[in-house]
């Protein structure tokens, strides 16, 4: 089994229409006012809820891929001009609002973080002095003294192996990884994690325990938040969900590891911060299937009021509560507001039942 990217995967509508659109030309419309005139003619009458996951600079490609990092200094600049543009609401409102019918304010936007990582905390304090606020979906069996992060941790195992190649068993089948180059070794994590999203958890505890022997059991850096990190977030006016317990691709878990996951992540936040935690993010997205009809229904069933996926989009009145689309955000703010003003009008969701397949986000 040698495990290799699949190069002829479909390009999604969002990026054509990105890469279509020059980034001189979204640049330009910032600087003369076309996205604001846009906004004032056609407002959004839906929630873009925006997915961001790290805010960090070059010390982040430790713990998380760099396609989902974004510089403090471009956060601060997005931040800056969200209070300054956009109603930013609460997530929970917003929910509440579509859940009785009421209408949301114009060009209302929501503001979502996923996976918990320690960076998270400067986020929330950049957000607060904006007076801004976010909801935080976290790892819930990774915070404090919980088990390492598994993207986290692939990437510092392959790291600290010195052998060119790697030979690993899934279950009975081998997998053969060269990892003799910063290349290679790049290659191999987007693989491994290719491997354990298609398969059962015990699957991945195998291949991490088969990782730390080979890698020699190095020491992992801290990378998610702690419970006193969490406490100075909900104190600035953050709001804390759930993101399971160990992130796991939920459908290839199975049915008792995929409700233990999510019952348990609940469970254990509530229990360290001391309030309800009522909102869900899927884990996962890119071309696996994340969720389905009968991971929404555990959701539902273990208390939670709403959740969002990684399907691209603003959500609306027709949207499903437990599975709101939400936008990938990217670092420059010339593409935060080409998202937030024409794709919204380009890719506006239509109505359907529940997600079954993710369109964006390694992680």
């Amino acid at each position: 089994m040698n495990a290799k990217p699949d190069a002829r995967r479909r390009v999604h509508p969002v990026v054509r229409l990105r890469s279509a659109v020059a980034p001189i030309a979204k640049s330009m419309l910032l600087q003369i006012g076309g996205y604001a005139a846009f906004r004032r003619l056609m407002p959004s009458r839906g929630a873009a809820i925006l997915r961001y996951h790290a805010v960090c600079g070059e010390e982040g490609a430790a713990y998380c891929d760099p396609g989902i990092c974004i510089p403090p200094h471009a956060f601060e600049q997005h931040a800056r001009y969200l209070a300054a543009h956009y109603v930013v609401l609460p997530l929970a409102e917003i929910v509440q609002r579509m859940g009785t019918g009421r209408a949301l304010p114009a060009n209302a936007v929501a503001i979502t973080f996923d996976d918990g990582y320690v960076d998270n905390l400067a986020a929330a304090r950049t957000l607060h002095r904006y007076g801004l606020t976010a909801t935080f979906f976290v790892t819930a069996g990774c915070v404090g003294d919980g088990e390492p992060f598994w993207l986290a941790e692939l990437r510092t195992l392959v790291a600290a192996i010195g052998e060119p190649t790697l030979n690993l068993l899934v279950g009975a089948t081998p997998l053969t990884l060269e990892i003799g180059s910063p290349q290679q070794r790049r290659t191999a994590v987007r693989s491994l994690i290719t491997v354990i999203k298609s398969h059962p958890i015990a699957i991945r505890e195998s291949l991490r325990d088969q990782l730390r022997q080979a890698a020699r059991h190095p020491s992992l850096p801290r990378c998610i938040l702690n419970w006193d990190e969490l406490a100075e977030m909900q104190h600035l006016g953050m709001t804390i969900g759930a993101h399971t317990l160990t992130h796991p691709n939920l459908p290839s878990a199975g049915e008792t590891d995929a409700r233990r996951e999510i019952e348990g992540s609940k469970e254990r936040l509530e229990r360290g911060l001391g309030v309800p935690v009522m909102l869900f993010a899927y884990p996962n997205g890119g071309a696996e299937r994340y969720m389905t009809p009968a991971i929404a229904r555990l959701v539902r069933s273990a208390g939670f009021a709403a959740a969002v996926t990684s399907r691209n989009g603003v959500a609306g009145p027709r949207s499903n509560l437990y599975a709101l689309e939400r936008v990938q955000v990217h670092e420059r703010l010339e593409d935060l507001v080409f998202a937030l003003e024409i794709e919204r009008v380009a890719f506006a969701p239509r109505p359907r039942s529940l997600e079954s397949a993710a369109t964006g986000g390694a992680e």
